[in-house]
């Protein structure tokens, strides 16, 4: 049965801007899909999914943690704490050590507040507050804590069970050191940061007792250090007395051996007169400098004045007195050769004027010879000026090492007479200060705040405990998802299914939420065309157009791992998406075992595929129209008593065959692949198989044993389609729920659809 030409080329006329569309709609999934591989390696919408998915489980978890840790507030004994808050500072007496013999310790140095720490937990401290406070006989200090189930669970547990765990619980009979033990087990000591604070609390059921006992703690600890203070004194002076005693009469015999040292070399004060002589050598020094210097320059003059010559040298051509006898020569001369002209040499004025120049060559000639030998002299004056100051210099050197050699002796009788006066002089004063540092003025511990009898419990803290259940319940919740959620194995995503099988996505359906029982998921692809799940089936069906070169596959099986995966829905979904596309589509219901194709479109099943494959009836007279035009269905028929032989015949191969001749696309809506050989014959025959995969249902294994048998059966499996995709089971997308009967191949279900009788 095969509509008109006419009405088919209307439809899909009507289609082709859909088909565009659609188009459009694969390419933003496609994309979407590789934006979400590119996203692969941060997981965080995958870690958000797991948290979602066991949200209630989370939520269970913090509320068990929640009501434990109130019950183990409720149950366990109120603990009081006092606290007192002391200042601690560096101790200022030095007793045995000597300033400048030691390395002085930094003012605020960790070692000293660390020892004072310990020694606020000393036994020998507590030993004094037990003492002190008569905590033997108290039966509030030896009282035990209330029991409770946890307390006991860990006593049952111990390794002696016969003993109490706990710090508080002493026997009747305990020791001194027990009751010390158990004082100090509930002593905290902290120290303020940045301070020189430290506050001490101890801890009890009894608020009195804990006030009593960390204010006699902190008294017998001033009063432990006041003793041991005193105690260092009075060794110290018994010390340093002896000492005393010691330097002096080393003092007394140095100075003896410096004085008969002095008598013997008739050194008077020799400090002084090497004194004297360095002030000499450094005066013979500096002068012997200022000599040598007027030395060079006159010594170059002299070295000058002979390469030169008289007239060439710079003293000679630069005197005032030369030069003015040189001018007026040049004027004499030049009034001797005018007079020349006029009268004779042996002329009475001729013969003074020629006296006259005859007597200044005679001054310019001396003048000259005075000036090189006043340089000579000075140079001379040098040369033995410099001789006397060198030799002067070697005798005060010889006088001062013939001193320090004479000395030497000396000097070291003088240190000794000086580091034991300076040694006795540090001991006077350290005598002194040790009287000072035994006063009770020099304690340098004080209390600041003393310990108040404490109006509420410290412990148990409830805000706290269950703040800390909340972090506990949180952190254990989200652990118990995760295992929870390593051990489910089922299918959620589509990158599970690509990455366990390797086959492309066709499409991916969400999950649709019904309003009423009696509605199909099936039709709303027909009846709401622009829903969710409708965009779905036609992006899948836009994906198998594209699939192969000759476009949708012309028999396309649909199949799944296991029942109720959604196969019946998806083949009526995708059969309507391909009419509503202009397509004639025949939807034939393969399932032999448990048909259900007639019951989602409200058909006849008395005469199906059986009927036709035992040769009871033709295609025509078994193939029933749709609920829309170009849908044609043929259901299941009668159930057969041998499925897989029945589909397995050279008649279905033969319906096949003419069925791809006379519709655009044949959909066979099989049974489930594994445990079953029907599956296998139709993928056999098929152009190609879409696995279905049920999200948040379908296992890995399942998955791949059907993907494997498909394979094993050289189907053409050409991808996989995602079904009930959301937030209810997958834990993805929108919360949707989904009401669908599924495949049930019991012999009672069975029993109600009617037999085939061979």
């Amino acid at each position: 049965m095969k509509p008109d030409s006419g009405r088919i080329s209307s439809r899909r006329s009507l289609a082709v801007a859909e088909e565009e569309r659609e188009l459009s709609l694969y390419n933003q999934f496609q994309a979407r899909g590789q934006d979400d591989e590119a996203e692969e390696g941060l997981n965080l919408k995958e870690y958000w999914a797991v948290i979602v998915r066991h949200k209630f489980t989370i939520v269970l978890f913090v509320v068990i943690a929640l009501i434990a840790g109130a019950i183990v507030t409720a149950l366990r004994t109120p603990i009081y704490r006092s606290s007192v808050k002391l200042q601690i500072d560096r101790e200022a007496a030095r007793i045995v050590n000597f300033e400048g013999v030691t390395p002085r310790e930094a003012a605020y140095s960790f070692d000293f507040y660390e020892t004072q720490y310990q020694l606020l937990k000393s036994h020998g401290l507590a030993k004094r507050v037990v003492e002190q406070l008569g905590l033997e006989s108290s039966a509030q200090f030896k009282a035990k804590e209330q029991p409770s189930f946890f307390r006991e669970l860990k006593r049952f547990f111990s390794a002696h069970p016969d003993q109490d765990v706990a710090s508080s619980d002493v026997a009747p009979a305990a020791s001194t050191r027990s009751l010390e033990n158990l004082l100090l087990a509930n002593l905290t000591v902290a120290p303020v940061k940045n301070s020189r604070l430290v506050v001490v609390s101890y801890d009890s059921p009894n608020p009195n007792l804990a006030a009593r006992v960390v204010n006699t703690l902190a008294k017998s600890f001033i009063d432990m250090t006041m003793e041991r203070r005193f105690e260092n004194s009075s060794y110290a002076k018994e010390f340093l007395s002896d000492r005393i005693k010691q330097v002096r009469a080393n003092l007394e015999a140095s100075e003896r051996k410096l004085v008969e040292y002095a008598s013997q070399r008739e050194i008077v004060d020799l400090d002084s007169k090497q004194g004297i002589l360095m002030q000499k050598l450094q005066a013979l020094n500096t002068r012997l400098t200022e000599v040598e210097a007027e030395r060079i320059k006159a010594e170059s003059s002299y070295q000058e004045m002979q390469n030169s010559g008289a007239q060439g040298f710079d003293r000679v051509s630069d005197s005032e007195l030369i030069t003015a006898y040189k001018e007026k020569l040049a004027d004499l001369e030049a009034e001797y050769q005018d007079k020349l002209n006029v009268y004779k040499p042996g002329y009475p004025a001729m013969k003074r004027l020629q006296d006259q120049i005859d007597g200044l060559k005679r001054k310019i000639s001396k003048e000259t010879k005075d000036i090189q030998s006043s340089i000579k002299s000075r140079y001379q004056a040098a040369v033995r000026e410099q001789a006397m100051l060198q030799s002067r210099m070697a005798d005060v050197k010889g006088q001062i090492l013939e001193l320090q050699r004479k000395s030497t002796d000396y000097q070291a009788l003088k240190r000794d007479v000086e580091t034991n006066r300076e040694l006795y002089n540090g001991l006077l004063q350290r005598i002194k200060e040790v009287g000072v540092a035994a006063g009770v003025g020099s304690n340098n511990i004080s209390i600041i705040d003393k310990g108040e009898v404490p109006a509420t419990a410290y412990k148990p803290n409830l805000k706290r405990n269950l703040q800390i259940a909340l972090v506990v319940g949180l952190l254990g919740g989200i652990g118990l998802a995760f295992l929870f959620d390593h051990l489910d194995d089922t299918i959620k995503s589509s990158a599970d299914v690509e990455k366990l099988t390797g086959l492309p996505m066709v499409g991916v359906v969400p999950e649709v939420r019904l309003q009423e029982e009696s509605e199909s998921i099936a039709l709303k692809t027909w009846e709401e065309p622009k829903s969710a799940i409708a965009e779905a089936y036609r992006s899948c069906r836009t994906a198998l157009s594209f699939s192969s070169e000759s476009g949708t596959p012309k028999v396309l099986h649909i199949a799944s791992s296991i029942s109720g995966e959604g196969k019946t829905t998806s083949a009526i979904s995708l059969a309507l998406t391909y009419v509503q596309a202009g397509s004639n589509v025949l939807l034939v219901d393969c399932d032999l075992r448990n048909p259900s194709l007639h019951h989602e479109l409200a058909l006849s099943n008395e005469t199906g595929l059986t009927n036709y494959l035992v040769g009871e009836k033709k295609p025509s007279e078994a193939i029933q129209d749709g609920v829309l035009g170009g849908l044609y269905v043929l259901t299941s028929g009668p159930l057969p008593p041998n499925p897989a032989e029945l589909l397995d015949s050279g008649r279905m191969v033969e319906f096949l065959d003419k069925a791809a001749e006379k519709f655009d696309v044949v959909i066979l809506d099989g049974p489930p692949v594994l445990g079953l050989a029907d599956a296998l014959v139709l993928a056999n025959m098929a152009s190609a198989t879409i696995l279905v995969v049920d999200a948040g249902v379908t296992r890995s294994g399942a998955l791949r044993g059907a993907l494997q048998r498909l394979r094993q059966a050289h189907a053409h499996v050409l991808g996989a389609l995602l079904v009930k995709y959301g937030q209810g089971r997958s834990g993805y997308g929108y919360d949707y729920q989904y009401h669908y009967n599924y495949y049930n191949y019991e012999a009672e279900d069975a029993a109600e659809h009617p037999r085939l009788v061979s």
